[in-house]
């Protein structure tokens, strides 16, 4: 699912009217929201406001008002990720190399140079939202992995019990693929996967959360969609699917997946979770390119169970 992209937001923490003057405006300038604190515990406080892209702080500020304000972060879940600069003395390497050693992003000398200044901090924010890219998605495909989609998965179904909504999960695995890989290579199935990962992102919405489950294993989320809806979706990525496989490698290329529902089907992760797991193992056994919706096609009473064991 796509949140909307804002400018990222800079805490300046310093007591200096005219050094705190500057910076606010290069960076404001520069595009950043700016906020501002004059001593460590203001700084706290103005945290507990709202979350900061990056903490840019007067050195001597925060070893000597007793708050420690840089230490005070680590020891926080919340904040202890943000990235943060030390503002400190040129003409004192020691205390440079000190700040340094602490673990700090970067550290920038007073005077100052704004140009630099901007530059380091957008460089710093490029570096974070790179790696925050990278642990969130397949490697591959360009899709939310696993873990990430798990843990947005729980956070919208949070949503559709509070506001009484409904959305639909689908499960899809490529039939035959350790087949394709034997008699075509391995590069010719990660080419092929990578195609399946666009006609994924191509046929959804910008509201839907899609990603690679495991393997030849993709998943979508689709809120504001019943089964029936998640079921002519998934037909029609299907049907280009494997028209693009025809194309490009000559080959028959299908998949075939297990659909549910929520709440109609289980309002929770922990039940959702192998009833579409369940599903996805019915319609592989089904036969290549069978879709099994929970509600309609698993025979009731089942329990709901551990997750069945990989397909």
């Amino acid at each position: 699912m796509q949140k909307s992209i804002q400018a990222p937001s800079i805490l300046i923490v310093e007591d200096d009217a005219i050094a705190l003057h500057s910076m606010r405006d290069y960076l404001s300038r520069a595009g950043f929201n700016v906020r501002t604190a004059g001593n460590g515990w203001d700084a706290v406080k103005r945290l507990k406001d709202g979350p900061v892209d990056l903490v840019l702080a007067e050195l001597s500020i925060c070893e000597s008002d007793g708050c420690n304000l840089r230490e005070k972060l680590m020891l926080s879940p919340a904040t202890r990720d943000i990235p943060f600069f030390f503002l400190a003395p040129q003409d004192r390497t020691d205390v440079l190399v000190r700040a340094l050693r602490s673990g700090v992003d970067d550290c920038i000398t007073k005077p100052f140079d704004p140009v630099v200044l901007v530059a380091r901090v957008q460089a710093v924010l490029e570096r974070r939202r790179a790696y925050e890219e990278m642990v969130r998605v397949d490697p591959m495909t360009r899709m939310l992995n696993r873990h990430t989609l798990e843990k947005e998965v729980r956070e919208e179904l949070t949503r559709v019990q509070r506001y009484r909504r409904s959305a639909s999960i689908v499960l899809l695995d490529v039939d035959e693929f350790a087949e394709v890989n034997a008699a075509n290579g391995t590069s010719m199935g990660d080419l092929l996967l990578t195609c399946l990962a666009g006609v994924i992102l191509t046929s959804i919405r910008t509201m839907d959360l899609a990603g690679r489950y495991r393997g030849e294993t993709f998943f979508l989320f689709l809120p504001e969609t019943d089964d029936l809806g998640a079921e002519i979706l998934a037909k029609r990525v299907q049907t280009r699917l494997s028209t693009i496989a025809d194309a490009l490698a000559g080959l028959k290329m299908n998949f075939s997946c297990g659909i549910i529902c929520a709440p109609a089907d289980g309002e929770d992760w922990p039940v959702l979770q192998p009833r579409v797991e369940y599903a996805l193992r019915l319609a592989k056994e089904n036969g290549k390119g069978s879709v099994v919706l929970w509600g309609r096609d698993v025979p009731e009473g089942l329990p709901a169970g551990p997750a069945p064991a990989q397909v």
